[in-house]
């Protein structure tokens, strides 16, 4: 009942301040979310004397907010770890370590790499690529 009196007594002006005010407390418990951890699992070929097989390496800490953040950052180290790959197999030649895919597991051990989905993920994997092939690594820089 007095929350109706309040809301009566109003004005537009008044409701529209308030409703900025409102929004504001909203969007700051937002950002409030708690960090969760994922792990990040590159697989490559490995070369074990006269035989070539995918091997796992050790898996990597993400910290992020999401599963959709955490996808975006593993998504952009994936990519990095290409270019760096792909630069230096243009250098030498056949090298062992190719990237082939990455796994992501939740704090469950959920493995969310393939089932994560969220608006525009497409597009933004494509933002991704893009930027990466404009990163300039450090080997670049040197040479």
């Amino acid at each position: 009942m007095l929350i109706r009196k309040f809301l009566n007594e109003l004005t537009p002006d008044c409701l529209t301040n308030n409703m900025y005010i409102i929004l504001i407390l909203v969007l700051s418990s937002c950002t409030d979310m708690t960090m969760m951890d994922y792990s990040y699992f590159v697989t490559s070929m490995q070369t074990n004397f006269d035989t070539t097989s995918p091997k796992e390496q050790r898996p990597l800490l993400i910290r992020a907010k999401s599963d959709s953040d955490a996808y975006l950052k593993a998504y952009l180290s994936f990519c990095i770890t290409q270019k760096y790959y792909n630069k230096e197999f243009e250098k030498s030649g056949a090298l062992a370590g190719r990237p082939l895919s990455f796994r992501l597991l939740n704090e469950d051990s959920v493995d969310i790499a393939q089932t994560v989905s969220f608006i525009n993920k497409k597009g933004l994997e494509k933002r991704i690529e893009k930027r990466v092939i404009l990163l300039e690594l450090e080997k670049d820089k040197e040479n």
